[in-house]
């Protein structure tokens, strides 16, 4: 077995049983996790190829989450006087990844999306516990050689946490721009699905595709139509009423693979990064769905019910962002 530096990478090449493997991944640590890793694989006569490589960042893993979970717990938490409340974490953990996601897929800006999702319904100290559990799982991949870096997770601040961030009406113009001149129509018909349904990013994929035709009319007297979304997190289903344009993509677009997978996230990030906007994700959309409705005064309860929140409590932190409702006061102190 052999290293070699091949153009932006390394390549790690062997030969084994007549057969030729070859893989170039990004670093040189990298290099030499992988060329470890298939000679232990070769040693148990098993595919190297089979060795986790993320194709986008080229990072080697080879252990799935539910495997460095059970190995973290097994080291650090069992038979701790926390034990019963670390299951429960571990068990809300890997039901949002996935128990075998490999961990190479667990980058800094996907835990920052899960983040964001988590905010709707948890506090930060409760956020907090949850990325503990991660952290430490991945930190004993790092150690025990499974990956070589373990991505950057910000601890959320538990004093004065109510911080509501969505995109203005320039911004979202400008990311939609930004994805018609690289050519990606997909994410750019994502986006507007997203910010006018609130729909999160996975529900997106789960409605059903036979519109529903509602009673109301627009202002214009045009129809209006609304999208059956069944799988909803609070687990109630909810018909949302489409904006002109969410109705004309939801006919012609059917959406397959999730925002949040590797090709489109390495786009995602490119127009972020390159419009100065990366303290915000794609969550982002949601909240500014929740942001305009308020903003532009449909009642808070009606809210609640069209971004499926469990708690009132979770749909009026957005209240504060309407001035009106204070100035709304005075006329009722006028009677």
């Amino acid at each position: 077995m052999s290293i070699k530096p091949w153009r932006a990478g390394y390549q790690v090449y062997v030969t084994a049983n007549g057969k030729k493997y070859r893989k170039t991944v990004s670093t040189e640590a990298d290099a030499k996790l992988l060329e470890a890793k298939w000679r232990h694989a070769l040693s148990l006569d098993q595919d190297p190829y089979k060795v986790e490589i993320n194709d986008q960042t080229g990072v080697v893993s080879s252990v799935d989450l539910i495997t460095a979970m059970n190995k973290t717990y097994d080291k650090y938490w069992r038979g701790s006087k926390n034990e019963p409340a670390v299951i429960n974490l571990m068990r809300a953990v890997q039901t949002y990844w996935g128990k075998n996601i490999a961990l190479n897929r667990i980058t800094t800006t996907a835990i920052e999306d899960w983040v964001e999702e988590m905010k709707e319904t948890k506090a930060n100290g409760t956020i907090n516990r949850h990325l503990a559990i991660l952290r430490k799982t991945l930190k004993w991949a790092y150690h025990n050689d499974h990956i070589n870096k373990v991505p950057h997770i910000e601890t959320q601040s538990e004093v004065d946490t109510e911080r509501l961030v969505w995109y203005t009406e320039e911004e979202e113009a400008a990311i939609l721009s930004k994805f018609k001149d690289l050519g990606e129509e997909y994410l750019h018909d994502y986006a507007i699905v997203s910010v006018d349904t609130g729909m999160r990013a996975s529900e997106v994929l789960k409605y059903n595709p036979t519109l529903v035709p509602l009673k109301a009319v627009r202002k214009d007297g045009s129809k209006v139509h609304g999208v059956h979304v069944s799988q909803r997190k609070n687990g109630k289903p909810l018909i949302v009423p489409l904006t002109k344009r969410a109705e004309a993509i939801l006919r012609s677009r059917k959406f397959s693979t999730n925002v949040h997978d590797y090709q489109h996230r390495k786009v995602w990030d490119r127009v972020r990064e390159e419009l100065g906007l990366t303290d915000k994700c794609w969550h982002t959309w949601r909240h500014t769905c929740a942001t305009r409705l308020v903003q532009r005064g449909l009642p808070i309860e009606r809210i609640q019910k069209w971004m499926g929140h469990s708690s009132i409590q979770t749909t009026l932190k957005y209240a504060k962002l309407n001035p009106n409702n204070l100035v709304e006061g005075v006329d009722l102190l006028e009677e």
